[in-house]
C-alpha cells in the first residue's frame, strides 16, 4: 500500500521537473517557451515560426550564404528552436555533408540563429541574433565517402 500513495505524488514530481528543465533550457540555451513542454507558450510570440536559421560557406574562393535544402530543412528547425551548440553543430556537419556531395569546397560553417521581437507600444517586429555558431572542417582529414 505505501506504493500506490507515493505513485500518487509520480505525475505532479515529472510534471514539475518537466517545467523546471523548459524553463532553464529557455532561459540558458534559447529554447522557445513553445518548445520542452511549452509551459510558455501563451507567454510569447516567441515560436518556431518566428525563428529562423542562416547559413554561410565560407572556402577558398568562396564566401556566401546558402539556401537551405530539403533535407536540411529539419535540422535547420531544430537549430532555430533550439540553438544550443550541439543543435548547430549537427547542422553544420550535415551542411559540410552536403556540399562535398556535391563536391563544393567548404572550410567553415557559420550558422545565425534569428528570431523576431515585438516593441512593445508599436508592435513594430524587428529581427534579433540570438546565437553564432562556426563550425571549422578538419581539412587534414580526408572526406568519407
Amino acid at each position: 500500500m505505501w506504493w500506490s500513495s507515493r505513485s500518487r505524488l509520480l505525475p505532479p514530481l515529472l510534471l514539475t521537473v518537466v517545467a523546471l528543465v523548459q524553463i532553464v533550457l529557455a532561459r540558458t540555451a534559447d529554447l522557445t517557451a513553445w518548445k520542452g513542454g511549452g509551459f510558455g507558450m501563451f507567454s510569447t510570440t516567441d515560436d518556431a515560426g518566428r525563428r529562423r536559421v542562416r547559413v554561410f560557406v565560407t572556402a577558398p574562393e568562396r564566401s556566401e550564404e546558402i539556401a537551405i535544402a530539403p533535407s536540411l530543412e529539419d535540422a535547420a528547425r531544430r537549430a532555430a528552436v533550439l540553438p544550443a551548440d550541439y543543435e548547430l553543430a549537427r547542422l553544420a556537419q550535415r551542411v559540410v555533408s552536403r556540399e562535398r556531395r556535391y563536391a563544393r569546397p567548404v572550410e567553415s560553417v557559420r550558422i545565425e540563429a534569428w528570431r523576431i521581437d515585438y516593441a512593445p507600444v508599436t508592435l513594430l517586429a524587428t529581427s534579433r541574433l540570438i546565437r553564432e555558431y562556426v563550425y571549422r572542417v578538419d581539412t587534414t582529414a580526408a572526406p568519407r565517402r
